[in-house]
């Protein structure tokens, strides 16, 4: 079985059932040898990986830099299925965010032309006011359908080497857990005790 596949249609299923973390991952990079988990939105899922967006600005972006080994998470609350997806993260060529600017919704698109206005991501400020008023004059300044897509703004495609499924969604508790790994672009498959 390919756990890509699985993953792709338990995805669409969340979606059909209006699950919050249909569209979401948990992120885990290393940080200076420490873990590091952020939530971000999961653009696509392919056959090659997973599609997230993010901005060079960010601390995760260094550290993504300097160790390209990451673990995923994605958990559908509506089938009780998680995935934990360890890979290598690599850059996607720059036209995959300028394809995709135009679908990116406003604020998103404000909070990264933000990083380069106000400071980068992460960094501190006086208060929310100070953002929300700052973002405000943007929307002002330049109008969404004339804003471009900013330098700092990055695709990333983290490309699965090992892929666990937990099923909680079994009979009697006996819940069912699997290890997908890649050998010679083929998935091998292990059961695991859960």
């Amino acid at each position: 079985m390919n756990p890509i596949e699985r993953i792709q249609a338990d995805r669409q299923d969340a979606r059909n059932h209006d699950d919050p973390n249909a569209d979401l991952c948990f992120l885990a990079l290393s940080e200076s040898g420490r873990p590091s988990v952020r939530t971000l939105v999961l653009r696509d899922v392919t056959a090659d990986g997973f599609t997230l967006f993010v901005n060079k600005t960010s601390p995760k972006w260094s550290t993504i830099q300097e160790n390209k080994q990451a673990e995923m998470l994605l958990w559908y609350t509506n089938s009780q299925t998680q995935y934990r997806i360890n890979g290598l993260i690599e850059e996607l060529d720059p036209s995959v965010i300028e394809q995709n600017w135009h679908r990116r919704p406003a604020g998103s698109k404000y909070m990264d032309y933000t990083y380069q206005t106000l400071g980068p991501q992460s960094s501190e400020i006086d208060s929310r006011d100070d953002l929300v008023n700052h973002i405000q004059g943007l929307k002002t300044e330049h109008p969404e359908d004339e804003i471009a897509t900013p330098e700092s703004a990055a695709g990333i495609l983290l490309r699965p080497e090992v892929i666990e499924m937990l099923d909680l969604n079994m009979p009697n508790r006996i819940h069912d857990r699997r290890r997908y790994t890649l050998i010679d672009d083929e998935w091998r498959t292990t059961q695991l005790i859960p």
